[in-house]
């Protein structure tokens, strides 16, 4: 099997620039040649060079959707970043909760636009639950997009390791989980440390206020929206900064006025020329 040269890479790196906006600098040289060699290793140990010349020539949109995977890395806690979940409590849910705001028809959408596994779209969900029971009638809704194949089989079998709890409560634990056996999850096409390792697996509750559905952000989002609340976390990093500037306008377009967008702690749209207040670190309104 041949390595990855630097042409190469450079070949790669449009690829995915073109398809998906992301920006692959020279640091991501190794981390790319690590994990094309193990796949295409698993794959029978094709040439590098001819995987990419596939790639470039006659690609099928599972080959696309491969190389997506190689590439991202999906890195995701439950309530990750604590202070975004506060800003929705004190600003969107406790208001909602007693009448001081309202949205049009008591629905409320919200999207996790990089859904990774899952545990962003269905802490959200849990806030929902906990913050706005039943008993006040809103109509409550998530859509958990990604483009990684491995992302969305994980969001869609909502079935975690002990390790991936971090940042439940557990009091959360107890309401909005429940403990599964390997086999009541045999058909998850994601990887688990071990067939003995306790599973635990979202409530149907939760499970059932998301939608989960593949969506490229630098595509126009056809029938997306309008949206109250929109998660783009840890997501701009990827991107160089014309394309950050698309996509932000994408999201500008899919939020109802006054609605919310949410970047990562690490991100800002400061010098991007956007239509958004700045409300909060990370927070941002229309």
């Amino acid at each position: 099997m041949s390595t990855l040269t630097e042409t190469t890479f450079k070949r790669i790196a449009e690829i995915a620039r073109k398809r998906w906006g992301l920006a692959l600098g020279e640091r991501k040289m190794q981390l790319v040649a690590n994990r094309l060699t193990s796949h295409l290793r698993k794959q029978g140990g094709s040439d590098i060079d001819d995987y990419v010349m596939r790639l470039e020539r006659n690609p099928t949109e599972d080959d696309m959707l491969v190389l997506f995977d190689i590439l991202s890395t999906n890195v995701t806690s439950f309530f990750r970043d604590p202070a975004h979940f506060a800003y929705l409590d004190r600003e969107l849910f406790t208001p909602l909760a007693r009448g001081t705001l309202s949205v049009p028809g008591r629905r409320l959408r919200l999207w996790s636009a990089a859904c990774s596994v899952g545990a962003e779209p269905y802490s959200l969900a849990m806030q929902a639950l906990e913050l706005l029971p039943a008993a006040t009638g809103f109509d409550v809704s998530i859509m958990a997009s990604d483009l990684s194949n491995k992302a969305l089989e994980g969001c869609r079998q909502a079935t975690y390791t002990e390790q991936q709890l971090t940042g439940l409560t557990p009091e959360r634990r107890a309401r909005f989980l429940k403990k599964v056996t390997p086999a009541a999850v045999a058909s998850n096409t994601a990887p688990h440390p071990s067939a003995l390792t306790p599973l635990w697996r979202v409530t149907d509750d939760v499970r059932k206020m998301v939608e989960v559905r593949r969506q490229n952000l630098v595509e126009p989002y056809h029938g997306l929206g309008p949206f109250d609340v929109i998660f783009l976390r840890n997501v701009m990093i990827y991107f160089d900064r014309d394309t950050r500037r698309e996509v932000v306008m994408r999201m500008h377009g899919a939020l109802r006025v006054g609605g919310i967008l949410t970047v990562g702690s690490a991100e800002t749209l400061s010098g991007l020329d956007v239509p958004f207040k700045s409300v909060a670190p990370g927070m941002y309104v229309r």
